[in-house]
């Protein structure tokens, strides 16, 4: 596998080239936060907590360490300000989707707002987070995709996204000669992050794609 050299927090690192950088960064030891980034499935972008600094010819920009791939030369930086800033907005609003089975979601989250309070300035507004969660039809999901993915990847196909913005929600695709053994392979159940898939992803989620 061929492995490249990149710069993190200003120290060169040699790294793989052919995983996302999340995943490369994790077998250096760096541990960037993430709820919708397995290794099995790749990167997606939903959750927002990976986020990183990249220098660029415009400058150092904001990317998502899950969705970048190793280059030679990549400048990252995964400290700053502005990622600290970043990573505790969206757990702002990731918290607005609790609560959370998995008490450990919750702690990772406040601990990123409470790192980014410094170069935070927005308030925490616990009406606005209390409104949100008494409008979410499934509190604990924070629709990061990874059961939808795993489903269509061992070739279930039985959960989907349905909706957009605040109406996007995980459906469960029925059908009569499968619907009765959903459950049974529990994949969506062992890879969610927040622990709402139990028992299994016909009973969690309430949208139906066919009835």
């Amino acid at each position: 596998m061929k492995r490249v050299e990149v710069i993190i927090d200003n120290q060169v690192l040699s790294v793989r080239q052919d995983i996302p950088l999340i995943q490369a960064l994790r077998e250096q030891g760096i541990l960037l936060p993430s709820l919708c980034y397995h290794r099995l499935l790749g990167g997606y972008g939903s959750c927002g907590l990976c986020v990183v600094e990249i220098y660029t010819e415009a400058g150092w920009r904001p990317r998502h360490a899950c969705l970048l791939q190793p280059e030679a030369g990549l400048q990252v930086k995964t400290n700053t300000p502005t990622v600290l800033r970043l990573r505790a907005r969206a757990a702002r609003l990731l918290l607005r989707r609790g609560p959370f089975p998995k008490k450990e979601v919750e702690e990772l989250l406040g601990h990123l707002v409470q790192k980014g309070e410094k170069t935070c300035f927005e308030p925490d507004d616990k009406e606005a987070a209390a409104r949100s969660r008494a409008g979410n039809p499934a509190p604990g999901c924070i629709l990061c995709g990874l059961c939808v993915r795993i489903c269509e990847k061992i070739r279930k196909s039985r959960l989907t996204f349905l909706g957009r913005g605040k109406n996007l929600q995980v459906s469960f695709v029925s059908a009569e000669e499968e619907a009765a053994a959903c459950g049974s392979c529990k994949a969506c159940q062992r890879i969610c992050p927040t622990g709402f898939i139990e028992p299994s992803a016909r009973e969690a989620f309430k949208a139906r794609l066919y009835k």
